[in-house]
């Protein structure tokens, strides 16, 4: 056979491969109307379409995945000034095709070493949603030391091939030309207004001239944080954590009561650098994830004791197959809250988590606490589900303020980050005249001494942003995944994943497919209720309910609570790249 007619044959089968996921999943595929993004010389999959356009910029201009996830990931201070910025946080999970191998980066943000706890007592609050819990403080006082700068000029400077001048650019051109506000971007602005009001720079550069939100058909721009990123990209990162701006920043928290520092930045870009990641083994996959003090290790837990039951013959979705779903998550958390911290100044027992004696009798409780509900649901009379769909003026389903990305090059190299603010623009909170939004990480962080993540000076701050996964086979990535969504993230991303790896959907379709999530924010655990997507269907939601589950149906079909993941998958044999992103925000994923 020609070798032309064999390249023909094989995309025939892949062609075939695709039509036919599509109608075993026909029901995903309705719901969602999206297709899957392809390519082959690249893809990007961010929050929304002119980030991916940033990403996919540097890769036409002969960038790799690094140059275009920090041109991605810099592009958000424009577009999502609610989600993430130079002032905010993350973590990085990256696999290098040429060193083969995955390396994670961590730059989750720090208590500054002159915090007192004493002053949490002043600080404003902010009773909007916008973070973890019903009250949450803003302000400067709950601002951790942020990394994602220094993460993204890390990240450069070992894998990438372009300046942060030809990374930043698109950024800098969004934030002075101005960026079109979407539906989403006007329920975001109006739900997170009252963190802003507090903070005069902050009215002046995230609110309009009559002080009202941001709505659709308008145009935001940020011209201040343009200079500021426009004298990073010419003098470097350094500039921020130990030149003049630094010194700026500085002036402004001590002005208005913070904690942070010109000596807690300058530490900075020695704390961030590359860490072996932790991994497990699954469905003959080997799945990476971020080492604590990120809380990814929930997500690898909850897939070990997964693979111990027969997902397929459960079904998708099905009440049985979420049943056990729910109650393995359910359990993972509680690990999460209790043992997760900064190493340095914590023992967090990773290899005990993750070993198969520990994991196989967290299975035999979730068999043994299914067996107690199945009981319950046998002598359970009729309810209705709790919290019917409501249509909300400012829907509770834009509650959060973290974001994720993921690229892949014409290489095979794979990056996925996720970066947050925290809150709702962060803490609200805009030092001087920099434009910079800074986080609210601290809030993330117990009160109460002696736990695991209690906050003190100099501590990381442990994560659930930390979460996201890339599976690899015969050593190369397969499928990369992350979502933002609070502690939604350490149970989105195994949801979606998967969806993929179990159940055979493309990554549009499996990010698509509706999602729960159990309200197990910070001082929710254990947790005694889950939101769920009503687009599991009323028999599903009425059997779990008679099981025992308590369920949150109020957000409806879809909710962004539930995560926005995006994510990439690859094909060994033919070299297609397939990309996803979240309709439940302004999700979109770009291929070349």
């Amino acid at each position: 056979m020609p070798l032309s007619t064999k390249r023909i044959f094989r995309l025939f089968l892949l062609v075939m491969g695709f039509l036919l996921i599509s109608e075993l999943n026909a029901q995903v595929a309705k719901e969602n109307l999206r297709p899957a993004a392809i390519g082959k010389r690249g893809m990007v999959a961010t929050a929304n379409p002119l980030v991916s356009l940033a990403g996919q910029e540097m890769l036409i201009n002969g960038g790799n995945a690094i140059d275009a996830i920090v041109a991605a990931a810099a592009a958000l201070n424009a577009v999502e000034p609610y989600m993430s910025g130079v002032a905010g946080v993350g973590y990085l999970l990256y696999y290098d095709a040429k060193e083969n191998r995955t390396r994670s980066l961590v730059f989750g943000g720090w208590v500054p070493e002159s915090f007192d706890p004493d002053k949490l007592r002043e600080v404003t609050m902010a009773e909007d949603g916008a973070g973890h819990g019903a009250l949450e403080t803003v302000g400067p006082k709950i601002v951790a030391v942020p990394g994602n700068l220094a993460g993204w000029d890390r990240a450069l400077k070992d894998y990438g091939s372009m300046t942060l001048h030809e990374v930043f650019a698109p950024a800098i051109k969004y934030l002075e030309e101005g960026v079109p506000i979407t539906e989403f971007d006007q329920a975001m602005w109006e739900g997170t207004l009252q963190r802003v009001l507090p903070h005069p720079e902050s009215v002046n550069i995230l609110l309009k001239d009559d002080r009202s939100t941001y709505q659709i058909g308008d145009f935001f721009t940020n011209n201040p944080l343009a200079k500021t990123m426009r004298q990073i990209a010419e003098k470097g990162a350094d500039f921020f954590y130990k030149g003049e701006l630094a010194e700026e920043i500085e002036t402004a928290f001590l002005a208005d009561g913070g904690f942070l520092t010109a000596k807690d930045l300058a530490k900075v870009p020695e704390k961030v650098n590359w860490v072996d990641p932790i991994r497990i083994t699954y469905k003959g996959y080997t799945v990476y994830n971020n080492p604590p003090p990120g809380m990814g290790i929930q997500q690898l837990q909850t897939l070990k004791i997964m693979e111990g039951f027969d997902v397929q013959r459960m079904g998708h979705n099905s009440s049985e197959y979420l049943a056990h779903l729910l109650e393995t998550i359910f359990l993972c958390r509680l690990d999460t809250d209790r043992y997760i911290g900064d190493p340095d100044f914590v023992d967090v027992p990773v290899a005990f988590l993750l070993s198969d004696a520990y994991l196989n009798k967290q299975r035999d409780l979730v068999r043994q606490r299914l067996k107690e509900r199945m009981k319950a649901a046998e002598i359970a009379s009729e309810e209705k589900i709790s919290g019917a769909a409501v249509d909300r003026e400012i829907s509770a389903s834009y509650q959060y303020a973290t974001t994720s990305l993921s690229v892949v090059d014409q290489w095979g190299n794979a990056a996925v980050i996720i970066q947050t603010h925290g809150g709702g623009f962060g803490s609200g909170y805009v030092a001087g005249k920099t434009g910079l939004i800074f986080n609210s990480a601290l809030d993330w962080m117990s009160k109460e001494p002696g736990l695991a993540n209690s906050v003190a000076p100099g501590k990381a701050v442990g994560w659930c942003v930390g979460g996201m996964m890339q599976f690899h086979k015969d050593g190369r990535p397969m499928l990369i995944v992350g979502s933002p969504g609070s502690f939604g993230i350490l149970q989105s991303v195994p949801q979606v994943a998967m969806n993929h790896i179990d159940f055979g959907m493309n990554i549009q379709d499996a990010i698509s497919a509706p999602r729960f999530r159990w309200k197990d924010e910070l001082g929710s655990v254990p947790a005694t209720e889950a939101i769920v997507e009503t687009r599991m269907g009323e028999q599903v939601l009425e059997d779990l309910q008679r099981m025992g589950f308590q369920l949150d149906t109020s957000l409806g079909p879809w909710s962004m609570t539930v995560g926005g993941a995006q994510g990439i998958t690859l094909d060994p044999v033919t070299g297609w790249l397939m990309g996803g992103a979240d309709p439940r925000r302004n999700g979109y994923a770009v291929g070349w």
